[in-house]
């Protein structure tokens, strides 16, 4: 069965559902055993015929806002704290302006850093010392994360010519030389301890 196929049976099995006489527990119970696979749809749907429509128009009292208010809180908190699958993804700003004045590299190879344009292999073990030291994790992770196949950045937009695929990736020294670093500072950074 295909998708769409699935998704004419949902709709189909929801309307019989909502066309039933009595649309409670037994008849829940009996759908939801005949239909196994849209239990989650069939419960979400018997919760919102039951719930009278007059009561989302009261507003809510005072307690119930700030128990919403405290709720959204703590999650935008969790969410804060919860840390990047991506270390790279946090080269914005002051963390990159800080990175590249750690390497002596325009902030243009930062931003190839983060976009995932430069081949792990390439890099130097001293660039990427850098790189553990600012993420504050090991070197294996670094390597791993540069490794990681990743889809053209969200955080730069503009009009294509093509749908966005995977990013096109360079040597470091490549992505130094189109940068304009000196030759003396690309065989400071290109040297490898």
């Amino acid at each position: 069965m295909n998708s769409r196929n699935a998704a004419n049976d949902l709709d189909d099995v929801l309307d019989r559902f909502m066309l039933e006489d009595d649309q409670g527990s037994m008849t829940l119970e009996r759908y939801v055993r005949d239909y196994p696979q849209f239990a989650n749809q069939l419960i979400d749907l018997s919760r919102m015929s039951a719930t009278d429509e007059e009561i989302s128009d009261v507003p809510l009292t005072g307690a119930a806002q700030s128990r919403i208010d405290a709720a959204w809180i703590s999650y935008s908190a969790v969410l804060a704290q919860t840390p990047s699958a991506d270390p790279f993804q946090a080269l914005m700003g002051d963390r990159g302006k800080s990175l590249a004045t750690a390497l002596g590299v325009p902030r243009q190879v930062v931003t190839c850093f983060r976009e995932h344009r430069i081949l792990a292999t390439t890099v130097p073990r001293p660039v990427l010392r850098v790189l553990a030291e600012e993420f504050d994790i090991p070197l294996p992770h670094v390597v791993a994360a540069m490794a990681g196949t990743v889809q053209a950045s969200l955080g730069r937009r503009f009009k294509a010519d093509g749908e966005p695929g995977l990013v096109e990736q360079k040597s470091f020294e490549q992505v130094l030389v189109e940068a304009g670093v000196s030759d003396a500072d690309r065989a400071r950074l290109m040297t490898d301890e």
